[in-house]
Parts: C-alpha cells; sequence; structure tokens
C-alpha cells in the first residue's frame, strides 16, 4: 500500500474540491480551458497537480468508464453527475497518480459524495473504488487491438467511437494508433516571441533562469515543464501559441507592406503574430467578449493591429491584400491541448461546421482584391473541414490558385497546403491553404 500523511478532518481536500468545481462546470457543458481560467486554481500553490488531476480525468474518461462499469454494473452516464464526477476522479487518482495512496483516493471520493444531495451513494463510490484499486487496469478486459482496433482505441484510447472509425479510414490503423496516442500525452507549452526572433528569446529566457529551448521548424520556444507562461511572458513580448499555429502564421507569408484582415481574429496569437511581418492587422471577431482578449494582447504588446465586431462572412473591409480566416472547425486537431474537445463535438457538429465554413469562406473572399491572398485556415484533421473544403471553393471560383507559403517541406501536403499531424509532428494538428486570386 502507498503511503502518505492522512490530512485530518473528514471533508475533501481543497484541491480536490476545486478540481469538483471544474469538472462539474465542463459537465455542464463550459469549455474546460475556460473552466480552469476561472477557477482559482490557476493560483493554487498546488495548480500543478490540480491541472494534472482535472486535465487527466477529462482525457482518459473513456478508459475510466470502462473500467467504472466493469464493477458499477451500468453504464457511468446512467449515474448522478455528482456521483459520476466523485467516481472518474477516484479512479483517476488511484489508476494514473502514482503519488496518490489508493485508502485516500477511496476516501476522498466518498467525502466528496457525502457532502451532495446524493450521499446515499456513498456506499456504492466506497465499494466501486475499493474494486478498481484491487484489480487495476486488467489490459485483458479491453479489446484486442489486433482484432478490435476501433474498440480498442474508444476504451484504453479514451476517444469517442465514431471518431476513430473515421481516422482508420482516412489515416489507416497504423497512423490512427499513433494519433490516439499523441492525443492522450500532456503537451508541451510554446512561447512564439513578438518584436525578435525564437533564437534572440530564447536566450534571454535563460538569462532570466527560464529555461526554454528554441523549436526546428517553427518560430517559438519550448517552455520547460514547470515555467510559468506568465513568467515567459514578462521577459519576453510574445503570445503562447502551438508550434502548428505558429506555422500557419508563417505560411500565411503576407506580401511586404500589406495590411491583413484577420476576419475569426479571437483569442488573437496569430492577429499578434501577424503584426511582427506584416504592416498592420485588422482584427475582427463576431464576438466582443472574445475580442477583448485581443485587446489585451494588442496593449500588452503595442501592437499594429485595430479590433473591430464583425462577422466574417460580411468583412468589415472593402478589400484588404491578405485575408486570413482561421474559421470555427471542430478542433480535432488540439485534442490533447483540449481534451474535452473529444467529448463535445459530435458527427452533426461536423455537418453544421461545414456549412459555417464554406460560408465564410465564401464572404471572405469578396475582400480580397485580384493579386491579393486568401488564406484559410483550421486547427481540425478533418478532409471536409480542410482539403475538402478548399477543393470546393476554387472549383466555384476559378480566379483563385492555391500558392503555397514558408514552411518547412514535410508539412506541405501535395496541393501545397500546410498540413501538420499531431502523430507526425509532435505538435496539435493544423491545416492552411494559401490562395491567390489572379489578376485576370
Amino acid at each position: 500500500m502507498r503511503r502518505a500523511r492522512r490530512r485530518s478532518g473528514h471533508g475533501p481536500s481543497p484541491e480536490r474540491l476545486l478540481a469538483v468545481s471544474i469538472l462539474e462546470r465542463v459537465e455542464s457543458g463550459r469549455r474546460l480551458d475556460l473552466a480552469w481560467e476561472t477557477s482559482g486554481a490557476p493560483a493554487s500553490p498546488r495548480r500543478a497537480w490540480i491541472r494534472t488531476l482535472v486535465y487527466g480525468t477529462v482525457r482518459l474518461r473513456g478508459r475510466i468508464d470502462s473500467v467504472l462499469e466493469r464493477h458499477c454494473g451500468r453504464p457511468v452516464n446512467e449515474l448522478d453527475p455528482e456521483v459520476r464526477t466523485a467516481l472518474r476522479m477516484g479512479a483517476y487518482q488511484i489508476l494514473e497518480m502514482g503519488g496518490v495512496p489508493d485508502y485516500a483516493a477511496v476516501s476522498q471520493a466518498v467525502a466528496q459524495v457525502k457532502g451532495t444531495r446524493k450521499r446515499g451513494a456513498a456506499g456504492l463510490v466506497n465499494a466501486v473504488l475499493r474494486k478498481v484499486a484491487a484489480s487495476r487496469y486488467g489490459h485483458q478486459a479491453f479489446p484486442d487491438p489486433a482484432e478490435d482496433l476501433a474498440g480498442h482505441l474508444e476504451t484504453w484510447g479514451s476517444h469517442p467511437g465514431w471518431m476513430v472509425r473515421r481516422w482508420i479510414r482516412h489515416f489507416g490503423e497504423g497512423a490512427a494508433r499513433r494519433l490516439v496516442d499523441a492525443n492522450n500525452r500532456e503537451p508541451a507549452v510554446y512561447l512564439r516571441p513578438v518584436g525578435m526572433d525564437a533564437a534572440q528569446a530564447g536566450h534571454a529566457l535563460g538569462e532570466a533562469g527560464l529555461e526554454a529551448s528554441v523549436t526546428n521548424g517553427a518560430s517559438a520556444c519550448r517552455l520547460r515543464r514547470g515555467v510559468d507562461p506568465g513568467d515567459a511572458l514578462r521577459i519576453v513580448p510574445g503570445v503562447i501559441q502551438d508550434p502548428a499555429a505558429s506555422l500557419v502564421v508563417d505560411y500565411t507569408s503576407p506580401d511586404p507592406g500589406s495590411v491583413v484582415a484577420d476576419l475569426c481574429a479571437a483569442p488573437g496569437g496569430k492577429a499578434m503574430a501577424l503584426t511582427d511581418i506584416a504592416a498592420g492587422v485588422v482584427a475582427a471577431d463576431r464576438s466582443r467578449k472574445r475580442l477583448a482578449r485581443v485587446s489585451e494582447a494588442r496593449r500588452r504588446l503595442a501592437a499594429r493591429a485595430w479590433l473591430v465586431v464583425a462577422d466574417a462572412r460580411f468583412p468589415p473591409v472593402r478589400e484588404a491584400g491578405t485575408v486570413l480566416v482561421d474559421v470555427p472547425c471542430t478542433g480535432t486537431g488540439t485534442l490533447r491541448r483540449h481534451p474535452d474537445g473529444r467529448w463535445r463535438v459530435s458527427q452533426q457538429d461536423l455537418r453544421v461546421l461545414t456549412d459555417v465554413q464554406r460560408r465564410i469562406l465564401r464572404g471572405a473572399a469578396a475582400a480580397v482584391p485580384r493579386g491579393g491572398l486568401l488564406v484559410y485556415a483550421t486547427c481540425a484533421l478533418e478532409p471536409e473541414e480542410n482539403w475538402g473544403q478548399v477543393k470546393r471553393f476554387l472549383a466555384r471560383h476559378p480566379d483563385f490558385r492555391v500558392e503555397p507559403g514558408r514552411a518547412p517541406e514535410r508539412f506541405l501536403d501535395s496541393h501545397g497546403c500546410l498540413e501538420v499531424l499531431p502523430h507526425e509532428s509532435g505538435f496539435d494538428g493544423a491545416f492552411a491553404a494559401r490562395l491567390r486570386r489572379m489578376d485576370r
């Protein structure tokens, strides 16, 4: 039995109560990153432990539920939310957090339920988690990947069945398995400097005692695990941005002296990075609340950007030399960073979003002058949202052509579009097509 100092009292620890509050908001439909930011957990001395518990419980929900259902005798989704959250948190601590003793995970989960309207379920929580602790994972209980790869990736891999079946068809079995594995790893944190190059930023961070390494192929620095991003931003002007998003910025390659109209700008990372390489950026978004985050970044960086609330389908500019539409998408390329996305998005969402993307692309094209650039980008992996969308647009707009931008060769597909895959790059997933409007 793993040993640890026992807490005095009988209630859940403050750290677990914070975790519960975040997970409850996620259960009610709140995005995990927003629930985390507004929870008070980032200010806790034990924020790293809380984040591991919260994000891990969400990330491995499918795997955990598969274990719990063997001992509950019914689907976890049929349990009351308070009971479900206590069981998932407790099981994650037992199965994945080696520093938490089994007895602590069980007793804290029981105390957690006793503090809710479902206190009568405390006995169930105690019995189920004791069985989890006794049996651990029992890999033989999961589908054999050689016989049922989709079932294995749905349970042990903790991804929705419809999603993994699509990936197996599109990427192949081996790549789909690597993609799921990549999504279940904790992502690194990267900083893209604004106003200096990555080598200068890395040196400045090192001088300040904040260890960072320059990322090959992308204009970003990887922060050593444990470095507070806020501390890094106080040393180096920039944005916290995955290399995949940085590659989209570099690939955009606006013409020298041109103004960029970023029509889906929030939360503003790409817009701020583009101010380094463009004459200025018009940062538009339909959400005034989300645009406030862009405003904060502009103020912090003293960036050449003009903000406007506008719907991308109806551009707020008559024309701009470069128009970027980083459209709303399923986000399937960012599931390692936003693990709740795998449980939020549905096949119906995919159908709705492709229609939205098509309308935005058509509207944005009207603001591109002859000789200008239209850049279409997503953080999705689904073909309908990426090349399928661009192919359809080109068929209806014969005056546009794909013109590759600046990017390492390994990230350019056969059409000249940017394609970043998590299981091949170690970054988030991203797609972009740089479309030049012909002079005639």
